[in-house]
């Protein structure tokens, strides 16, 4: 067995890690085309321009976005409605297909190779190709754990935005207050009721809110898909026969699918007061960007599939390159792992040595800034040195073990 710690050297207890490489899940994003809303052109924009999510590869196969009124969707008034449309659309331009032709970097005239699953999977180049890899026991079994863990582990995330005003909002529960308070019969409390009414009202109706649903899709691969893969649909360049003919086969199947895991919902304020010290422009990026890393960090809370490792940075004090951004709060709860691969076969043992949690006060503020400094809601600067999360546990832990939160 060999142990998977970094690219470079075995990190000792204390040091740094900064290549750490380890098996990790692939993502492809796609945008849900809304109706027009307030600012739409920037809030589209921002969600474009946003940094994809660091600790996933970027799957992505092109298609960014699409109109689900093609698709069957009269109105979104449910989420079945919406994933019944997100389904026709997934069928209808077979994204699943997609997916699984990049993981195989598929030229145009249909070939495919193992480069990618090879470099994802950290596996050793000995197996160039499928021939090769499948003429061996070794090979074979590498291929298949490598495909389990790296392309089972395959999602897309489909995300419908919307960007509302807030005074609206903020009147509907205003009027409802001041209609209770005035049924009370005391006045002292019939005046404090209405005071504390006009004070929320006039703190909820500032701005905005940006509004984020994201639907969690997995890549359906198990052994039945692979085996018929590399059996009915695999090309290479030793492939002989009616190449165009296997070719078209591949387009057409139906064999690849996407499941619905589940959805989240995230939304945040959106201010335009902070004396200047940000454009409109700035503060529209800001908000978008941290408001779907929010209903990211929630997706992977909720569902334990989507849940992602993350290398620890250092080993004493314990500490990770995870934080705000990714909804870190104290007392979170993680266990370590180390991870060992059988470089015969490519599977990955992970075995848990213990288990840490989020130390109070010590959480990095790693969330999006857009190259600007810090805020507070007040618009003054934040100042911090913290450059990692520092967690608390017994053991002897070193930096490229891997941690994952648990509940």
């Amino acid at each position: 067995m060999s142990l998977i710690v970094s690219s470079t050297s075995f990190a000792q207890a204390g040091k740094e890690v900064k290549d750490t490489k380890y098996r990790r899940s692939s993502l492809h994003t796609i945008l849900i085309e809304s109706e027009n809303f307030p600012k739409k052109d920037q809030v589209i924009g921002a969600y474009y321009n946003a940094p994809f999510p660091d600790k996933f590869d970027d799957h992505t196969i092109g298609e960014k976005s699409f109109d689900p009124k093609k698709y069957g969707l009269v109105k979104e008034s449910s989420d079945e409605e919406m994933t019944s449309a997100i389904n026709k659309y997934f069928t209808n331009n077979k994204i699943a297909n997609k997916l699984v032709a990049k993981w195989f970097n598929r030229k145009s005239n249909g070939t495919f190779d193992i480069s990618l699953v090879s470099e994802r999977g950290l596996i050793n180049a000995s197996f160039t190709d499928i021939k090769t890899a499948e003429a061996s026991a070794e090979g074979k079994a590498l291929l298949q754990s490598a495909g389990l863990e790296l392309i089972g582990n395959t999602f897309v995330v489909v995300s419908k935005m919307k960007f509302i005003e807030n005074e609206p909002v903020a009147r509907v529960t205003y009027e409802a207050a001041i209609v209770a308070a005035n049924k009370l019969t005391i006045s002292l409390l019939r005046n404090k009721a209405i005071d504390v009414a006009e004070k929320a009202y006039n703190k909820a109706k500032e701005g905005y809110s940006v509004w984020t649903t994201s639907y969690l899709y997995k890549l359906k691969w198990d052994d039945d898909t692979s085996n018929t893969f590399y059996q009915d649909y695999w090309i290479d360049n030793s492939t002989s026969g009616n190449l165009a003919e296997k070719k078209a086969k591949f387009d057409k199947s139906d064999l690849f699918q996407l499941e619905l895991i589940g959805s989240e919902n995230s939304t945040s304020l959106v201010t335009f007061s902070l004396n200047g010290k940000r454009t409109e422009n700035q503060i529209i990026n800001l908000a978008v960007t941290r408001n779907v890393d929010k209903v990211y960090s929630k997706l992977q809370k909720k569902y334990d599939v989507f849940k992602t490792k993350v290398p620890l940075f250092t080993g004493n004090p314990i500490t990770a390159k995870i934080g705000l951004k990714e909804g870190i709060e104290a007392g979170d709860k993680f266990e370590v792992l180390e991870a060992n691969m059988d470089p015969k076969t490519g599977i990955i043992e992970y075995k848990r040595k213990g288990t840490i949690k989020v130390t109070k006060n010590r959480i990095w503020d790693n969330r999006y800034t857009g190259g600007l400094p810090l805020l507070d809601d007040d618009g003054n600067e934040i100042n911090s040195a913290l450059e990692a999360t520092t967690f608390e546990g017994g053991g002897k832990y070193y930096p490229g073990m891997l941690i994952r939160q648990i509940n």
